[in-house]
């Protein structure tokens, strides 16, 4: 548990617009550990998401990121995800780091079935599982057939179709083989453009097919071999929200980030997304970020928790620590304004600023009831107040 897999330190972001630089991320600092999930939360627009983002240095234009540095253990070696070639990070995302995005409406193609979207992530990064798995299933045709040859005793015309067919195993059993050893070569180029000799490529989207079937169900979804042959529109939003899900886990990533995937459900529908998501951690042994701004949903699902305002993180504690002793003033104000019962409803004072002319020093000074001369100036370090009970407060410093 105290493994740390993901580092993300000081990365900054920008925004370049019309209206000016919003600036977007300030000096983010994140860690996560193996099999953990950490919550990252905060008000609408602090930069959560695009946090999540910045990880797989998907950032779209007109963004672009300006510092800082996001390390990821991978395999026994030390990735800088924001600087490594595009090449690598292809295979890192999906493979490795995987995210569920907030709107499953959006994140699903809709001229495409769920299945075939789910096989094209299969596909594309457990390519070689899938053709060793049809490996097998022909050498296990080809020896069956090999016992039972001494025993046919057919006309000519079938034995010649039988002949047929098993040339053909045969030769998609080597045509497999040899794109395991060379991808690349120059005869798997011709063979592919031969409707006859490339029918292994439909054995291994079978394969895949079946595979996505498999995963359809592990997620819960009734009838999965009717589900995956449907489009996006034809599923509700739990079961839209699901077949996302499953994508970003259909390779076993070691991490997730999953980008409020319960917004737009009921919460009934919410409920059964968050135990999923606890049941699937356990199963896969993946480690998650989730991002929300439901305090409830930390308290369920996290092990830790990264309290973000206006681009920087100001506060991570483990979650029973932070709801027992906050300690920004921020922090406190945003449990506070959480309705409860016999409680009068408290509301944080001011308005969250503009990112494209923010604050100097300390972002949340202009709405801290503790606010000193020295918060207008100068940015405060996060610091370790408690063992792993971090804050950027100069209230702590």
């Amino acid at each position: 548990m105290s493994e740390e897999i993901l580092k993300v330190d000081g990365v900054r972001l920008n925004f370049y617009t019309y209206e000016g630089v919003v600036q977007a991320l300030d000096g983010v600092e994140l860690n996560l550990r193996k099999g953990e999930t950490l919550g990252v939360v905060g008000e609408t627009g602090c930069g959560k998401s695009v946090s999540g983002l910045s990880i797989l240095n998907l950032i779209p234009p007109p963004g672009r990121i300006e510092g800082g540095r996001v390390l990821f253990e991978r395999r026994g070696r030390e990735l800088e995800l924001l600087t490594e070639r595009e090449a690598i990070m292809r295979k890192v995302r999906g493979r490795d780091i995987s995210m569920v995005f907030q709107d499953p409406r959006s994140a699903l193609n809709p001229v495409y079935t769920a299945g075939n979207q789910i096989v094209e992530v299969l596909l594309h990064h457990r390519a070689v599982d899938l053709i060793q798995r049809v490996i097998e299933q022909l050498d296990r045709r080809i020896a069956d057939s090999k016992e039972t040859e001494s025993e046919k005793a057919v006309k000519g015309g079938k034995k010649t179709a039988k002949k047929g067919a098993g040339f053909l195993t045969k030769f998609y059993r080597n045509s497999l083989q040899r794109l395991l050893d060379n991808p690349k070569s120059r005869r798997m180029k011709i063979v592919r453009r031969i409707p006859i000799l490339n029918g292994y490529r439909k054995m291994v989207k079978k394969e895949a097919k079946k595979e996505a079937v498999e995963i359809l169900r592990i997620m819960r979804i009734p009838d999965p071999e009717r589900v995956v042959d449907m489009y996006p529109h034809e599923l509700s939003g739990g079961m839209a929200q699901r077949v996302v899900i499953a994508m970003g886990l259909a390779c076993n990533p070691e991490i997730l980030i999953a980008d409020e995937p319960t917004t737009n459900l009921d919460v009934t529908v919410q409920l059964q997304i968050l135990q999923l998501i606890k049941e699937l951690k356990e199963h896969f042994s993946s480690s998650i970020i989730y991002i929300t701004h439901d305090m409830g949903v930390v308290a369920e699902l996290c092990d830790r928790v990264a309290v973000m305002y206006a681009g920087t993180v100001v506060e991570i504690s483990e979650v029973v620590e932070l709801f027992r002793n906050p300690l920004h003033p921020y922090t406190r104000a945003l449990l506070e304004s959480i309705p409860r019962p016999g409680h009068p409803f408290k509301s944080i004072e001011g308005t969250v600023p503009s990112l494209i002319n923010p604050p100097k020093g300390c972002r949340f000074n202009d709405r801290c009831p503790y606010a000193m001369e020295v918060c207008h100036t100068v940015k405060p370090k996060i610091v370790e107040v408690k063992k792993d009970h971090f804050v950027e407060c100069f209230l702590h410093e």
